[in-house]
């Protein structure tokens, strides 16, 4: 086991998960000093009914909600401003997110500037600006997610933020609210946690404790993923939301890998689902690492087949064998869904004109160990589905 001379590790998300775990959320809050919580989702989550769950789980404890259900796809400073005031007229105290995405994006923006944080959130936009804790913030996650909402991320139009104060303190998994989904939603949940926790857990800054979450999430994403695509089984959708959870953790936890910023920005130009282009890209860029210096590629075998075959496998393979693992994990989801997931940039509608442009807005944010070179090598073979050094791959659909 790898163990660094130092590290880091910062988590105060607790997580309550299972049956019925909504019926615990009255007695969380009142752990958290908060008794009238602001309940922030958007139409789309109402109109299933999950607020009325909520709700159903708050009855005879007391507690007084707000519910604002209008989060649009693109919240901004308008309508933050315009919900500070109604959460500071009605004297709440506390925010519970409902879903995914641009509503956990809000609700982390909302709780900055109710926190008596300056109320111009351009003045915190950037690294760790934000410097106290804020009111309590719980998450109740649904099916859909962008990675970032257990994770100390958060974006509000074109501002982001970077603070540990803006993870949760608490997230609530209950079965009831993971709602069945359209195939490419769940891939792309599954595949930005497998592909934070495959960069977490082999990049030279790992730990033993992003280790911890990242194994779990991979394990989980790995055996549940195609028999949520074939059945919904709900067992597994909770499996899933699990490994999305941890996932945020280790991410939060961990530099910002190549897998995450290529495919953050070939879904942001192409269009497409941001874990759907993460998910073609990962192991091409696992396969590009295997003789990177620092990475620790061979540990990625154990969470994704267990202890018995990485043990029954030479050194020298285990590499190889879990980035196949993964090709043939994508060829089974490509499968069952009847070739709707795609396998290469190429069959996903990406033109190969647009490479440049993807690889040239990479390396343009300045990130440190990225090439517009290395770049293009990634995204060149990932278009065509073609092994990045030669090594076993199954052949692409047509």
């Amino acid at each position: 086991m790898f163990f660094p001379d130092n590290y880091e590790f910062y988590c105060p998300v607790k997580i309550n998960s299972g049956n019925r775990a909504l019926e615990h959320l009255p007695v969380e809050l009142d752990a958290l000093n908060a008794r009238k919580p602001l309940i922030i989702t958007d139409r789309e989550i109402a109109k299933k009914g999950l607020i009325k769950k909520i709700a159903g789980a708050f009855k005879d404890s007391g507690i007084t909600m707000g519910i604002f259900d209008g989060t649009p796809l693109v919240p901004d400073l308008k309508l933050v401003r315009r919900l500070m005031n109604n959460y500071r007229d009605t004297g709440c105290d506390s925010i519970i997110a409902v879903g995914g995405g641009a509503v956990v994006d809000m609700a982390k923006a909302l709780n900055v500037v109710v926190s008596g944080r300056p109320e111009d959130l351009k003045e915190v936009a950037g690294e760790d600006l934000i410097k106290n804790p804020l009111r309590p913030f719980v998450f109740v996650p649904t099916a859909s997610w962008t990675g970032f909402e257990t994770s100390r991320f958060a974006t509000l139009g074109e501002l982001s933020f970077s603070s540990h104060f803006l993870m949760p303190d608490l997230v609530v998994i209950d079965p009831r609210m993971i709602t069945s989904e359209k195939a490419n939603t769940v891939v792309s949940t599954a595949m930005i946690a497998l592909a934070h926790c495959a960069e977490a857990y082999t990049c030279p800054a790992k730990n033993p404790m992003t280790d911890t979450y990242a194994y779990a999430a991979m394990q989980f994403v790995t055996e549940n993923l195609a028999n949520v695509i074939k059945s919904g089984d709900k067992k597994g959708r909770l499996a899933l939301a699990n490994a999305a959870t941890m996932a945020g953790i280790a991410f939060s936890n961990s530099p910002r890998g190549m897998v995450h910023e290529l495919g953050w920005t070939a879904g942001d130009i192409s269009g497409l689902p941001h874990g759907i282009c993460m998910g073609i890209l990962l192991p091409y860029i696992l396969e590009y690492n295997i003789n990177s210096e620092g990475h620790h590629m061979s540990d990625l075998l154990l969470p994704i087949v267990g202890p018995e075959v990485y043990a029954g496998t030479a050194e020298n393979l285990k590499a190889r064998r879990a980035i196949n693992f993964i090709y043939d994990m994508q060829h089974d989801v490509h499968d069952i869904t009847r070739g709707g997931i795609p396998l290469t940039l190429k069959d996903a509608g990406i033109s190969k004109d647009a490479l440049q442009c993807i690889a040239g807005a990479t390396v343009g944010d300045g990130h440190t160990g990225f090439n517009l070179d290395d770049c293009m090598v990634i995204l060149e073979h990932a278009w065509e589905g073609k092994p990045v050094k030669g090594g076993l791959q199954l052949p692409v659909h047509s």
